[in-house]
């Protein structure tokens, strides 16, 4: 079996959301200019569509934490708080800082120190 990540991220002007299933990744990304509300629920259920899963599925749900918007991040947190409970699996909040510096050294392939 494997393992199926929900990631979110609402912490800056873009809106995010992706599935990892299978050693694939689906996302989607939009600029929301602080409409999350209405774009990360839809933006969700598309990738379910795609990635051909039910949310019941997924066994992860993770979102990013900060630094960036307090409404943006508040936001994320609850989504990902109100699948978590309802589907009783883990949540993990992920440092926005952690997550841009791995793009940057995956992007240069740097050394990690």
């Amino acid at each position: 079996m494997s393992n199926i990540i929900l990631a979110i991220d609402t912490s800056s002007n873009y809106c995010s959301a992706a599935i990892y299933i299978k050693k694939k990744i689906y996302t989607l990304c939009d600029n929301c200019n602080k409409k999350h509300t209405i774009k990360i629920l839809p933006m969700i259920q598309k990738l379910l569509l795609t990635a051909n899963i039910t949310l019941k599925e997924i066994n992860y749900i993770a979102f990013s934490k900060g630094p960036g918007f307090f409404s943006g991040i508040r936001i994320g947190m609850i989504i990902s708080q109100s699948f978590a409970l309802s589907l009783k699996i883990p949540i993990l909040g992920v440092s926005t800082l952690s997550i841009i510096a791995e793009k940057a050294w995956r992007k240069y392939q740097k050394k990690k120190y």
